[in-house]
């Protein structure tokens, strides 16, 4: 559930569910005295907070403290594990590359012109929202003035996690290729944090985003991603995550004559669970790895028990089916993703009467599919996922009728 309800959450065996009153915000010293009440009405004792979706990862550590537990990160940093303004400034400061950035507040885009000059960036440049979540409101801007339109787009707008954007954030555009890094981050661990698994992000350009065809789990082990693993735990330590999981968004190059990917730099990180199944595909291929009671016991400050190894005994991808049309779902083929030999779950995002964008950003695509099997397997289903499936539609309401935005680097 992306934005799940509070019915939707008892319904699948939640004990509780605190929600504000009707027409009130939501309140963090609010929301701690009514659980401060209902423990010592209930004598329950708390021991930890988790935060279940992006917009929650700062008020999680926040809570914490608030309700009297050691086991929560850094105060200090709260907003930099969320404000990607902040998380750049935050890992430069720890001595990790980050990409040039800059806060823009102009409308009419002449502060863009001066911080494009300033920092001798090039077009491509990334403007984004800065608290942005699943690759929303994040645009690859070919020219100057797209680059101001986007801007003052975003200026003033309210954001995919409900506040106020501020400003917009221009940022260096990366070269290489995208991975995810999850890590976990607890005091037992003889490092504090370490890497659980890694996925490579295969992607296309389309119409000035870059879209996910598929993402590929590798092995963290594996040499050439040693320079990954070490600049993502750094940046885990440098945003202050020490109990929970981190999800870490990097672009690296490949290094012909090294044979190992090089010069990782951070696009961003969030202190959470990875979203899209990551932590599910990662305790089917990886043995021993149970990635959800280790994410209890983190934040709990348990002691965690992990595997010796993190190396995957088969190939784990997260294929993105997408819809090429944007309109109202007349109808779709293609769908009977479990013929597919190594076939392991999927979803429809995409409903017969509904409306559908062209896929672009996260939740705009027509479905999911994940794979488990070998590489010959995943290669050739992955493209049979999603050259099979066609979609089908009537033209938008004039009134609907606009063009999807989102990426990411």
């Amino acid at each position: 559930m992306y934005c799940p309800t509070a019915e939707k959450l008892l319904e699948i065996g939640v004990h509780q569910v605190y929600e504000p009153s009707l027409g009130q915000k939501f309140s963090i010293t609010e929301c701690a005295n009514h659980l401060h009440t209902i423990q010592s009405q209930q004598n329950l004792r708390f021991l930890g907070v988790l935060p279940l979706r992006e917009a929650m990862v700062d008020h999680s550590d926040i809570l914490a403290a608030l309700l009297g537990l050691t086991a929560h990160n850094d105060l200090g940093t709260a907003s930099a594990r969320r404000d990607k303004a902040l998380m750049k400034q935050t890992v430069a400061y720890a001595g990790l590359r980050v990409a040039k950035y800059a806060r823009l507040t102009a409308r009419d885009g002449g502060d863009l012109r001066k911080a494009v000059e300033e920092l001798e960036l090039e077009f491509p440049v990334v403007v984004k929202t800065p608290r942005g979540m699943s690759t929303c409101d994040v645009y690859i801007c070919e020219s100057m003035e797209e680059a101001i339109q986007r801007s003052a787009q975003i200026v003033k707008s309210v954001g995919p996690d409900g506040t106020k954007a501020n400003f917009s954030l221009l940022e260096e555009y990366l070269g290489g290729e995208e991975f995810a890094v999850n890590l976990i981050a607890c005091p037992t661990t003889y490092r504090g944090v370490q890497v659980t698994d890694i996925w490579q992000y295969d992607k296309i350009i389309t119409d000035g985003s870059n879209v996910n065809r598929w993402q590929t789990m590798v092995d963290p082990h594996d040499p050439k991603y040693a320079a990954m693993v070490r600049y993502a735990e750094g940046v885990c330590r440098a945003v202050g995550i020490k109990y929970g999981l981190g999800h870490c968004e990097i672009k690296a190059k490949w290094d012909e004559q090294k044979q190992r990917w090089c010069d990782p730099c951070m696009i961003e990180i969030g202190a959470r669970l990875a979203g899209g199944r990551k932590a599910i595909m990662a305790s089917k291929t990886v043995p021993g790895w149970n990635p959800f009671d280790a994410m209890l016991d983190a934040h709990c400050g348990f002691p965690l028990r992990v595997p010796p190894s993190f190396s995957p005994v088969k190939v784990a991808r997260h294929v993105y089916v997408p819809s090429d049309k944007a309109g109202i779902v007349r109808s779709y083929t293609g769908d009977n993703f479990e013929r597919l030999p190594s076939y392991d779950d999927h979803i429809m995002l995409a409903e017969v009467g509904k409306p559908i964008k062209r896929a672009v950003e996260l939740m705009s695509f027509a479905g999911f599919v994940w794979l488990v099997g070998t590489q010959e397997q995943i290669d050739r289903d992955s493209r049979a996922a999603r050259d099979n499936f066609k979609v089908e539609v009537d033209p938008l309401p004039a009134a609907q009728n606009g063009s999807s935005t989102g990426s990411d680097h």
